[in-house]
């Protein structure tokens, strides 16, 4: 191809060429909006949920201080009496299985010891 033939296409294609260009820069220009409107959302969501996860953190803590005040007789609340009875039963086995887990570890350590000394 000639350079004078190059320069004729040039010439001829650079309106089209041109519009293309404008419209690529504002389809650009709206899919960056886009993206930032969808990066926004998305943020506060995350920021929503962090909030929901530090109530539901609060909640548990309150409801930890309120049984074991309910366990120790510190506290009495009518409306929370029902659960009373299950959070003596689930403290009393929790007890017994530390308590097992005492033993066990007792048994270990004077096998260990019996074997040292053989």
């Amino acid at each position: 191809m000639k350079k004078t033939d190059v320069h004729k296409l040039i010439k001829k294609y650079k309106p089209v060429i041109k519009k293309t260009g404008k419209q690529l820069a504002e389809v650009a220009k709206t899919a960056e909006e886009d993206i930032s409107k969808i990066y926004k959302i998305a943020h506060t969501y995350v920021e929503m949920q962090m909030k929901n996860l530090q109530k539901e953190k609060l909640f548990h803590e309150i409801g930890k201080d309120v049984a074991q005040r309910m366990l120790s007789g510190k506290i009495n609340v009518p409306e929370l009496e029902k659960y009373k009875p299950r959070l003596i039963l689930i403290d009393s086995a929790g007890s017994k299985m530390k308590k097992k887990l005492t033993r066990i570890g007792k048994m270990n350590k004077s096998k260990k010891a019996s074997k040292k000394n053989k």
